[in-house]
């Protein structure tokens, strides 16, 4: 059975779900993990960044691109853990071969008004990149928790926080201050994005939304 060496870097909410991703040290690529198809029940998420060793499944009805770009199969029962990590420097530095320059080049250019890539797109649906903390700042629309990123080639986005960790920080007391003085307090910030589903049956956006940040 084939084996996968993955770097858990992006636990996100989905809903009643919870989608789970990293960088895989044996293909030098990312992967989104997925059971029998599916996203993870929140009794099977990880309580930590981790490292794992797991076998993969054959994937029989993989999705539309952009997400098929990553999605694959796995074996929960197989799951072995070889290391925690706590979401900082050394985990942001073991996974320093997945960084790319700015936003458009995780997405081959393929990023439209700076907020969504149209469903089908040929590209990856995740990716990180590295910037100064002071080009990040969390805020809230319509009582949820936003961000809004500037990246090295100096455009801003503004996207839906997906990442678990950062929600449960903000829904302790709905508190945004909270993040945005975590982030001062820091010199870069290494900042998982991926690509949303299409939300809506009549439209093909898959919107850009923050799966995870690392400080340091």
């Amino acid at each position: 059975m084939k084996k996968s060496n993955i770097i858990i870097s992006d636990i996100t909410c989905m809903k009643e779900k919870y989608c789970i991703a990293g960088f895989d040290t044996y293909e030098n690529r990312m992967k989104r993990l997925m059971i029998d198809g599916c996203y993870w029940d929140k009794d099977q998420i990880p309580k930590n960044y981790c490292q794992i060793i797991v076998e993969n499944e054959p994937y029989e009805e993989p999705r539309d691109y952009p997400h098929r770009t990553e999605d694959v199969n796995i074996n929960y029962n197989s799951i072995n853990v070889i290391k925690n990590f706590e979401p900082g420097k050394e985990l942001a530095d073991c996974l320093k071969d997945s960084v790319s320059k700015d936003v458009q080049s995780i997405f081959k250019h393929r990023v439209k008004e700076n907020s969504y890539v149209l469903q089908n797109t040929k590209c990856p649906s995740l990716g990180v990149i590295v910037i100064s903390a002071h080009d990040i700042h969390f805020f809230t629309e319509d009582g949820k928790l936003r961000v809004s990123i500037t990246d090295f080639s100096k455009q801003k986005y503004d996207m839906k926080v997906s990442c678990k960790y950062l929600r449960d920080i903000f829904e302790r007391n709905k508190d945004v201050d909270i993040l945005n003085i975590m982030v001062a307090k820091s010199q870069y910030a290494h900042c998982r994005i991926g690509l949303a589903r299409k939300f809506l049956i009549q439209e093909n956006h898959c919107y850009l939304m923050l799966n995870g940040l690392f400080l340091y």
